[in-house]
């Protein structure tokens, strides 16, 4: 937050506006004994107004040491001198300074305008240098980001492409995604359906029973045997593939494991109550 340094440069007078606060410049009033006016130091980072209060006799006594130092001084915006003979100390005084005169007793509200308009305007005039710097410094960034501006509108019409073929791949990785979420979805209605129920093993156990009397000598025998008891059970939902399937898990079975199985059923017919196959 800048500051702004209001000195009322005065042999004892108070000062005739109430200090008020601004929301971005902080704003201190600094009382100076008119004697003591030499030993003020001003902060080239502040904004700095004098107010001197004071009368004819003393300001004759000071003007030319005080003008020299501090009438054109960078740092000062503005001298105020506030005095009951305010036309004769105006009279003597140069018109290129930065000095006004006004006729005590000053208006309060008239000195807090002028102040609150100078504090206002040096204000914008130090954040506007501030600016001003920062852009000088950082000339060689800007020129660099202007170079590659350039280089990437020579190179649009590669950047489109490359933008559109990311959008393409994108777009068949949601395609994928839905397939795969669709095929998770079917996997999980097949589970649920829970295909091969109670009734339907049992089919299955005596279409095993039925091949374990069977002499087993000849794949395509099998083969037939195998078509005949998938025709008996009927079951629609497999799709063919399944059924492929199932063929090839039947010729894979063993002997022990037919026996495990003929055993399997005996054991659900004895549970339901059925009478055992032969």
């Amino acid at each position: 937050m800048k500051t702004a340094n209001i000195w009322h440069i005065t042999s004892g007078a108070e000062f005739p506006v109430h200090i008020w606060k601004h929301p971005r410049i902080n704003i201190e009033l600094r009382k100076v004994q008119l004697k003591d006016y030499k030993s003020i130091e001003l902060d080239p980072q502040d904004i700095n107004v004098f107010y001197i209060n004071t009368h004819l006799k003393e300001w004759s006594e000071i003007k030319d040491d005080f003008l020299k130092r501090f009438e054109l001084h960078p740092f000062v915006a503005l001298t105020i001198i506030a005095s009951p003979d305010a036309e004769e100390i105006y009279n003597k005084l140069s018109p290129k300074g930065k000095t006004e005169v006004l006729e005590n007793p000053v208006q309060a509200r008239t000195l807090r305008i002028i102040l609150d308009r100078v504090i206002q305007t040096e204000f914008f005039k130090m954040v506007a240098n501030e600016i001003g710097n920062s852009c000088l410094a950082n000339v060689g960034f800007f020129e660099g980001v202007f170079q590659l501006a350039n280089k990437e509108y020579k190179d649009a019409q590669k950047a489109n492409a490359a933008l559109h073929a990311i959008l393409e791949f994108e777009a068949k990785i949601k395609k994928n995604n839905e397939d795969i979420n669709k095929a998770i979805d079917r996997v999980n209605e097949l589970k649920n359906q829970e295909l091969l129920t109670l009734h339907e093993r049992l089919k299955v156990s005596e279409i095993i029973d039925n091949l374990k009397t069977m002499e087993l000598k000849h794949a395509l025998e099998l083969r037939k045997a195998t078509e005949r008891a998938l025709e008996y059970s009927s079951i629609e939902e497999i799709e063919m593939k399944n059924i492929l399937e199932a063929q090839t898990k039947l010729f894979e079975y063993t002997e022990q494991e037919i026996k495990e199985l003929v055993e399997e059923n005996r054991r659900l017919r004895k549970e339901l109550g059925l009478p055992e196959g032969t």
